[in-house]
Parts: C-alpha cells; structure tokens; sequence
C-alpha cells in the first residue's frame, strides 16, 4: 500500500480521516468499518499493519490514536466494541500482539495504555465494564468477546476507502 501512495503509516490515515471530517472517534471509525464490511479479526488488522510497515509499535498507534483525538479512555473503546461487535479474544489479541513484537507484556501494554491516559488501572477498565452491564467477570468478559465478531484486513479498509473517495 504505502508503494501506490496511499498513506505512510497508520497516523497519516487516522489523521487525514480526521482532518477530512470522516470521523471523530475511534469507535465511530470501527462502527462504520464492520458496518460496510472492511474488517475480521484484529489479529490480521495488526499483523497487516505491522507487516505494511504502517506501525512498529501498539504504544505508538495507541498514542496517536488519543493525539489526533479518536480515542479518550480505553472503556470507551472496549465498550463500543463489544458493542458493535468487533472482537474477538482477549487473549488472542494479546498474544498476536507479542508475537508479532507489538507487545512484549501485557504490563508493558498496561502501562503505556496509563501513559497516554487511555486507562488508569485494569480494575478501573473491568469495574466500568462491569458497571455498565458489559461483564460481571474477566472470564464472562473474555467469553462475550470470543462470541461476538470482527474485520478484514487493513488492506481492505484501505482499498475500500480509496474505492468510495474517502483517501488518494
């Protein structure tokens, strides 16, 4: 992708989707993505950004997500997701992460996630999904997560976005 000219990295793509009135949060962004059918697993949705040269790290997608203002806590992201129905695993998330050297900790994750100011501690993040009705238990949380669906590729998106004029 980044050959053709499209974008450079994903921050180039998330800003000019911003920049162009396209979207304004994060969610909005994945709730339109599933709703015209871009996306399956965010297992390949990281796999294809990393291997597309688009990220080097969560920490840094994760970063500029919350400076171009598409996200403001990962609740809100968690919630809308589970939402819309956008995915999977936990634990399938985090280990595709590490494998594909995105993460190498789920506490180094954690704590760049409080960095950013995305999530100020997991029990916060489980006691809000827990208050808003989501989950009463990590386990159900995890399960919840596996039942519901995700997205197709990055490339995709991509190509789709090119396709209805939304990107050059």
């Amino acid at each position: 992708m980044p050959t053709v000219g499209l974008i450079h990295t994903l921050e180039q793509c998330l800003n000019r989707m911003q920049i162009m009135g396209l979207i304004h949060t994060l969610e909005q962004c994945l709730n339109r993505m599933q709703t015209v059918g871009l996306i399956h697993t965010l297992e390949q949705c990281l796999n294809r950004m990393q291997t597309m040269g688009l990220i080097h790290t969560l920490e840094q997608c994760l970063n500029r997500m919350q400076t171009v203002g598409l996200i403001h806590t990962l609740e809100q992201c968690l919630n809308r997701m589970q939402t819309v129905g956008l995915i999977h695993t936990l634990k399938q998330c985090l280990n595709r992460m590490q494998t594909v050297g995105l993460i190498h900790t789920l506490k180094q994750c954690l704590n760049r996630m409080q960095t950013v100011g995305l999530i100020h501690t997991l029990k916060q993040c489980l006691n809000r999904m827990q208050t808003v009705g989501l989950i009463h238990t990590l386990k159900q949380c995890l399960n919840r997560m596996q039942t519901v669906g995700l997205i197709h590729t990055l490339e995709q998106c991509l190509n789709r976005m090119q396709t209805v004029g939304l990107i050059h």
